[in-house]
């Protein structure tokens, strides 16, 4: 496995500024097509503030490798174990910790998906925090990884390493407010304009995919420069994007195969180690 590398220049992450010979787009995918016009209402929303919040004014910090696909086939093995997390089908919902909402008409790419929660027929999420902290007790080494990665910062060189005796301590974990299993099928994304994780401070999202079997399923966040532009950032599976959590941010629609992706919150804290 690569050592875990942060992007020098976090803006070279999205393909915004490219442009493909001969064409000119609203904006630009990863792939330097025209980007979802889908988020053309979340591209107007930024547009119409009038000063760049704080968050707004961050960049965001690509973690290439993060992840090995050895840690990534573990974490997506262990989540589809049969008796560990529900379905959001039948009896078995009413077992868990946390009652699920699902819905009837799951895509067919979800319908035995682990999931407590179904944001929409192509959307839905696991809340893997639960049952005491369920995915820092039963996956300790991609844990440390992923707690370490999110002490990164742009001032720093590489990817800090945390002490075992910290990261699973009471302390610690009292910053995690959740830790999420998403996928999204064909026509699923996350358009919504204006959307931040409003409360948390710091959010990591890994992608646990392989893009080359994904079309579409871009991250993106907008610049804090004058016409707001998304910038859609290029990610292979098992990097990771590190910002600050009220900082504007969608996916773009899957227009096929499956996205996953895990998405880690922490609480506002002054020092987490």
């Amino acid at each position: 496995m690569s050592p875990p590398l942060l992007d020098a220049d976090p803006a070279a992450a999205g393909a915004a500024a490219a442009v493909a010979p001969g064409k000119r787009f609203w904006a630009y995918d990863s792939n330097n097509n025209e980007l979802d016009t889908g988020l053309k209402a979340a591209h107007r929303l930024a547009l119409r503030q009038k000063a760049p919040s704080e968050a707004e004014l961050t960049e965001p910090i690509v973690i290439r490798n993060l992840l090995s696909q050895e840690h990534i086939e573990e974490i997506l093995a262990k989540a589809s174990e049969d008796g560990v997390w529900p379905r959001g089908v039948g009896e078995y919902r009413k077992q868990q910790e946390q009652k699920p909402k699902s819905s009837p008409d799951l895509s067919e790419d979800l319908k035995l998906v682990a999931h407590h929660y179904a944001w929409s027929d192509e959307h839905v999420v696991l809340y893997m925090h639960n049952l005491d902290h369920w995915f820092v007790r039963t996956l300790p080494i991609p844990w440390s990884l992923i707690r370490g990665g999110m002490e990164s910062r742009h001032d720093r060189e590489g990817v800090p390493v945390l002490a075992d005796g910290w990261i699973a301590s009471e302390h610690a974990l009292m910053d995690v407010r959740s830790i999420e299993l998403h996928h999204y099928s064909t026509g699923g994304g996350l358009l919504t304009p204006g959307h931040i994780d409003k409360g948390s401070e710091l959010t990591m999202s890994v992608l646990l995919s392989d893009p080359a079997e994904v079309s579409g399923g871009d991250f993106v966040t907008y610049n804090s420069k004058e016409g707001r532009l998304p910038i859609a950032h290029k990610m292979k599976q098992g990097d990771a994007i590190l910002f600050n959590s009220e900082k504007l941010h969608n996916i773009s629609t899957i227009e096929s195969g499956v996205r996953q992706s895990l998405v880690v919150e922490l609480w506002p804290s002054k020092q987490y180690y």
